[in-house]
């Protein structure tokens, strides 16, 4: 694993939701003057999606859009995003990826608290269980 250091490194954040992503992405970013892009707000603010899924509560978003707003910022160099996926973003915008990885009970209690329903903490645990989206960003980013 290749760890290339520049001053204002662009890092992404993934994992699992309820494992921690944008809480440890804001503290990194108050520690480090980084900018941190919490990137389920930006689709909302930006209407970055292209419907809302009303079983899980939640929007798909439009990968084009997402990456057409985020090329300018991740130029600038210095930014941390945090999202659950990591498949669509352009390998060449991160020089650190981090999957945030969470014990199983403590996953379900966080999605339970968030007021998640049970079929979408059940995929949720699971997916942490098969680390899907550690793999993800293992195939998404080989070096």
């Amino acid at each position: 694993f290749n760890i290339h250091f520049v001053m204002q490194p662009n890092i992404l954040i993934t994992g699992t939701p309820g494992t921690g992503k944008t809480t440890t992405a804001e503290n990194l970013a108050t520690n480090t003057g980084l900018q941190h892009v919490e990137l389920s707000q930006l689709v909302k603010d930006k209407q970055l999606y292209e419907s809302y899924d009303e079983e899980y509560k939640s929007y798909v978003i439009d990968e084009d859009k997402v990456c057409d707003e985020l090329e300018p910022i991740m130029q600038q160099k210095g930014v941390i995003v945090d999202y659950h996926g990591s498949d669509f973003f352009p390998e060449r915008w991160f020089d650190l990826v981090v999957v945030l990885r969470t014990d199983n009970t403590i996953l379900y209690d966080r999605l339970k608290a968030r007021g998640y329903h049970d079929k979408k903490i059940t995929e949720n645990v699971e997916c942490e269980i098969m680390q899907i989206l550690e793999d993800e960003a293992r195939d998404s980013y080989k070096d």
